[in-house]
């Protein structure tokens, strides 16, 4: 982990939709058309979302028949940034709307 990769994993956690992906995916694993119902946002924001939190391993996916599941990586760095955040924030008022909706 160098300061590069440290600047580029908190501007991708600086994004309000990708903080409420985190939030869910922080209680369980879901596919792309859960997140856009809970989300209210299209399949291609989403998913361009995901692409980006994935690619910075903040969440790992997994392929079950035509599903893809998406889960925070929580075994990483990252994943102790994310357990901060989410111990910290969780209760939010956006956040416990959304793990309602869930």
């Amino acid at each position: 982990m160098d300061v590069k990769n440290l600047r580029q994993i908190l501007k991708a956690l600086g994004d309000d939709t990708r903080l409420r992906i985190i939030n869910l995916l922080s209680k369980k694993e879901l596919t792309v058309k859960e997140i856009c119902r809970i989300l209210k946002k299209s399949q291609p924001t989403i998913s361009k979302h995901l692409i980006r939190l994935r690619l910075l391993k903040i969440v790992i996916d997994r392929r079950e028949g035509n599903f893809i599941y998406y889960r925070l990586n929580l075994s990483s760095f990252q994943g102790d940034i994310l357990k901060f955040l989410i111990f910290k924030f969780s209760h939010l008022d956006i956040f416990t709307n959304d793990k309602k909706a869930l």
